[in-house]
C-alpha cells in the first residue's frame, strides 16, 4: 500500500512538472536592446506595447502608441486582461530601467501571454540611443 502511494505521489509530481517545462517552452521572453526592440517593433503590424511605469513617467515620454498599465497599481494583472489583447500575439512591454518589464514577464506568463518582448534596458536605453518619444 505504501509503495503504491508513493508511486502515486511521484507520478503526481512528475506530471505536474513535465506539463510546466512544457508550457514554458511554448512561451518566448526576449529582452531586447532598444534598436532591437524598436526594429521588431516596427516590423510587428498591430503590435500590442504596454508602458508599465507610472502616469507621471509616462507623460514626460513615451513611445508611440504605447498603452500606460502601470505596474505599481495593486490591479496590475487585471488592468493586462481588461485590454483584452490577443495572448498569441507578441506583447512589447518597456518600463524605466527593465527592472519593472522584467519582473512583469513572471505576471504576463502567468496571464498566458506566448510571446513576450521586453526592453531591456527600459526607457532609458532607448534615450540613450536617441529614439523618438511622444508626450
Amino acid at each position: 500500500m505504501k509503495k503504491t502511494a508513493l508511486l502515486f505521489l511521484f507520478m503526481s509530481f512528475f506530471g505536474t512538472y513535465a506539463q510546466q517545462r512544457i508550457n514554458e517552452t511554448t512561451i518566448k521572453v526576449q529582452n531586447l536592446s532598444a534598436v532591437k526592440f524598436n526594429q521588431l517593433l516596427e516590423e510587428t503590424p498591430n503590435a500590442q506595447l504596454l508602458d508599465i511605469r507610472t502616469p507621471v513617467e509616462f507623460n514626460a515620454g513615451h513611445i508611440k502608441n504605447a498603452i500606460l498599465v502601470n505596474y505599481y497599481d495593486r490591479n496590475f494583472a487585471n488592468n493586462i486582461l481588461k485590454l483584452g489583447l490577443d495572448k498569441n500575439q507578441p506583447v512589447f512591454i518597456y518600463c524605466r530601467s527593465g527592472h519593472r518589464s522584467g519582473n512583469a514577464v513572471i505576471i504576463f506568463k502567468k496571464l498566458g501571454f506566448k510571446k513576450i518582448i521586453n526592453l531591456a534596458h527600459g526607457i532609458n536605453d532607448w534615450y540613450r540611443q536617441g529614439l523618438p518619444l511622444e508626450k
